[in-house]
């Protein structure tokens, strides 16, 4: 991704950051590892700014982009340490997102406006 692909993409990134992603990370903050929490936001911050559509994201260029080139076996070996953890689930990221989303719609129904939801 050039230098300005990726700051039109890092730019409105850093602004909704805070307010989209961050209360996850709170939340597994409390049952998980500081050091996991802080991989858990490198990682998903380096595939949204280095995802391919054509081209798949292999873990060990995952682990280079998280650190650097130089250090990827240890940028892999966090993102390793990640996914093994027995201390946090999807369902910690799903309850998350439900949390978000029954407040979103108490917020909407508040405000007297119309709900309109697809439940798969």
């Amino acid at each position: 991704m050039s230098d300005f692909a990726t700051e039109q993409v890092l730019g409105p990134l850093s602004l909704v950051w805070d307010s989209l992603f961050q209360p996850l990370l709170v939340r597994l903050d409390t049952h998980l590892d500081r050091r996991l929490v802080s991989t858990l936001s490198q990682t998903v911050r380096a595939i949204i700014e280095n995802r391919h559509r054509a081209n798949g994201l292999l873990l060990s260029e995952l682990g280079a982009y998280l650190l650097s080139p130089q250090h990827a076996p240890a940028g892999t070996k966090r993102l390793s340490n990640l996914l093994r953890s027995e201390r946090w689930s999807a369902q910690d990221i799903e309850a998350h997102l439900w949390q978000q989303a029954g407040g979103q719609v108490e917020q909407w129904h508040q405000s007297q406006e119309e709900v309109l939801a697809l439940w798969d």
